[in-house]
């Protein structure tokens, strides 16, 4: 009786399909950035994404030290007219001049950090809502940023901006 029931678990167990286990996969990834031929993009640590979080609130607390300790010395910003920033002083002169002139404030409302399959690059898009101050009226823009995070410091980023148009005014608002 043993053996019939060894003989029928053995048939049993042959039978039944092999579960195939999850192996680790190589991250293909996807997109391209044509100077960088045939480079691949993946979702990156969330690390990136606290950096940059940081980066934006030292920005809103107006602390130009801590801001420059979170740039590399060669820190390049392409702006949204595309002007060119380099460096760090000159960057912490445009920022002085902006914050007096402007007083900018961020909110980040979306981020995602992706990270070069093959060459190991580090970045982050993040999008803002960026509200300034002229001569007392607040304009507001989207801003959205592409840039680069080398051994937790920013090493570049380039800025695009989209104003927001004004609500449509309505039939009450023409009667006033």
């Amino acid at each position: 009786m043993k053996k019939i029931i060894i003989v029928l678990a053995v048939i049993i167990s042959a039978c039944n399909p092999q579960v195939e286990k999850e192996t680790a996969k190589e991250q293909k990834g996807a997109g391209f950035f044509l100077p960088l031929e045939g480079e691949k993009f993946v979702v990156a640590s969330d690390s990136l994404t606290e950096v940059w979080m940081n980066y934006i609130k030292a920005h809103n607390d107006r602390d130009l030290e801590t801001i420059m300790s979170m740039n590399t010395d060669s820190i390049s910003i392409e702006d949204q007219d595309g002007r060119l920033i380099q460096g760090k002083e000159m960057h912490k002169a445009a920022l002085d001049a902006w914050f007096t002139a402007e007083d900018p404030k961020w909110e980040v409302y979306w981020a995602m950090p992706y990270k070069a399959v093959s060459g190991g690059e580090e970045w982050i898009i993040a999008g803002h809502q960026v509200t300034t101050t002229i001569d007392g009226k607040e304009k507001v823009q989207l801003h959205m940023i592409d840039g680069q995070i080398v051994n937790g410091k920013i090493k570049q980023f380039y800025i695009y901006s989209k104003g927001i148009p004004e609500p449509p005014k309505s039939a009450l608002d023409s009667a006033e």
